[in-house]
């Protein structure tokens, strides 16, 4: 597997981790509902950044997800 596709991976992984996260908190109490959102929101930002990478987009350090999202809809035009 070539260096983008890895790195592509790795997000995902990252990215699920967070949104497994995000489950066991709603299973266990929604009062959770910070952290839920919290891992939520880092979930969405590396899929984001998986896709940015696909793409061959290069992106800074950042946890914006309008940046990222402004990044795509550029890449897509």
């Amino acid at each position: 597997m070539d260096k983008r596709n890895e790195l592509i991976k790795e997000w995902i992984h990252k990215a699920d981790h967070d949104m497994g996260m995000a489950k066991l908190a709603i299973e266990h109490k929604i009062e959770y509902a910070d952290s839920i959102c919290f891992h939520c929101q880092q979930a969405v930002e590396k899929y984001l950044k998986a896709y940015l990478v696909y793409l061959n987009i290069i992106f800074k350090k950042t946890h914006s997800l309008s940046y990222l999202l402004d990044l795509i809809n550029e890449g897509n035009r």
